[in-house]
């Protein structure tokens, strides 16, 4: 760390990395949840013939489903992001410029409460259906 570096050009260089991490993470999550379901979706006739365990993998295909709209709103998102920070942006210097000060302008790319929650709701829904799959997997070979 630059021993000058002020705390708010730090705090942006965090939020860009963690915006990364963050994209990246809810990607690979996005991409797990759609392949897992493809693959439910091809075994779907030998999963849901064993009745003693159906009700497992019934309960995996709408928590997968979740998953991927849960994924599909959060990579939205993160693609309009950069759009609506430029709106911000144009506003904030329109209204300096309409006041006649020279304030720095500061934006943070901290998710929304509505994307922090849809995150929450996509990471939780995968591992609940791999869960459930877990449960099935051991409990059908055990018998």
């Amino acid at each position: 760390m630059e021993p000058h570096q002020s705390f708010l050009s730090l705090e942006h260089k965090l939020l860009n990395q963690h915006h990364d991490d963050y994209a990246t993470f809810t990607r690979l999550v996005l991409s797990l949840a759609v392949g897992s379901f493809s693959l439910l979706a091809a075994l779907s006739d030998k999963l849901l013939t064993a009745t003693e365990f159906a009700s497992f993998a019934k309960a995996a295909f709408p928590l997968q489903l979740v998953s991927i709209l849960a994924g599909l709103f959060v990579q939205h998102r993160i693609m309009m992001n950069p759009q609506w920070n430029l709106e911000e942006a144009r506003k904030l210097v329109a209204d300096c410029e309409a006041r006649g000060k020279a304030e720095p302008i500061v934006l943070r790319r901290k998710p929304s409460i509505l994307e922090r929650w849809f995150y929450r709701i996509q990471v939780l829904s995968f591992l609940a259906s791999f869960i459930v799959l877990a449960v099935y997997l051991v409990t059908a070979r055990l018998t």
